[in-house]
């Protein structure tokens, strides 16, 4: 049994509870062969967040701000099992956790209150947001885009709810995705659809939907070319868009506050990196990588002031 990091409480009792929460929403994974690594992952997601945090103090860097996330009003958008939810108010955000899934909400509440956290999730759908204007100075929308009925009202009402100047950190998964990130499946993102949920038959990953009434087929989601979200975003209001690879390898213009992974890289990747940014081909292949391979896209968009 993993313990709680410092500062946390021993609570066995919301443990146990939020085991038998979680457990019903693991079943139709354990085909994977770490399934019980994954399952624990799950159960303690809230300390497994060290990535995005820092993704969002780079964001926030980027945008030419402190880099600290103690004080900022946060909305979760889709906060899912709560993980990110329960990090971030352990960081000092003040954050309003907000999913569709009502269950999800419950398993939020009680992460929270592992670490005495009084979460208040609400629960509703990500085109029709229950706050006021101008209200959030960042708004994390990971894992979402794709699940709605229509994205463009979620971005609409995500500038609505930023104030000027405000942040949106948005995950889209890439129709072109070689590993499919929701049925972990090579290659059927390159097949045309009408094709896709067969190929899903015979891998036997095809997911059950008489279990869980809002699961959603292959065909149901929405996947993005890249080239289509900056566009997206502008038209819904935001000033600009960045992706988290491009930045991470020194392709878009960013504050010397913001390490880059090719400057922090070690051994041959550096040398290798390096060389190719020499010879100019970095660009061109991380956006071939990009198009044609990557699973999911990390973007920043802005709400201009």
């Amino acid at each position: 049994m993993q313990t709680l990091e410092a500062g946390g409480q021993a609570h066995p009792e919301i443990d146990r509870q939020l085991a038998e929460a979680i457990d019903p929403w693991l079943e139709h994974m354990r085909w994977r062969p770490d399934f019980e690594k994954w399952r624990n992952g799950r159960l303690w997601q809230e300390t497994k967040q060290k990535r995005t945090l820092e993704i969002l103090r780079l964001f926030i860097s980027v945008a030419g701000k402190d880099r600290t996330l103690k004080g900022l009003r946060v909305l979760d958008l889709g906060c899912g099992m709560g993980g990110l939810s329960v990090a971030l108010a352990r960081e000092g955000a003040v954050v309003q956790p907000y999913d569709y899934n009502p269950a999800y909400c419950r398993i939020t509440r009680l992460r929270g209150q592992r670490y005495d956290l009084q979460l208040s999730p609400v629960n509703g759908g990500g085109e029709h947001l229950p706050f006021e204007g101008s209200f959030f100075d960042i708004i994390v929308c990971m894992d979402v885009l794709e699940h709605v009925q229509r994205p463009q009202d979620l971005l609409a009402e995500a500038n609505r709810c930023l104030k000027p100047g405000g942040l949106l950190y948005i995950t889209a998964i890439n129709r072109f995705a070689f590993n499919d990130p929701h049925y972990h499946v090579r290659g059927v993102n390159w097949l045309p659809r009408p094709l896709a949920t067969p190929y899903l038959k015979l891998t036997r990953r095809f997911k059950d939907n008489s279990r869980f009434s809002d699961r959603q087929t292959l065909e149901e989601m929405h996947y993005f070319r890249y080239g289509q979200l900056p566009k997206l975003a502008a038209r819904y209001g935001f000033s600009k868009t960045l992706e988290m690879g491009e930045l991470e390898w020194g392709l878009t213009a960013a504050p010397s506050t913001a390490r880059t992974k090719l400057n922090s890289a070690k051994g041959w990747k550096a040398k290798v990196a390096g060389a190719l940014q020499k010879s100019g081909l970095l660009g061109p292949l991380y956006r071939l990588y990009r198009f044609a391979y990557k699973g999911t896209y990390q973007l920043l968009m802005v709400k201009p002031v």
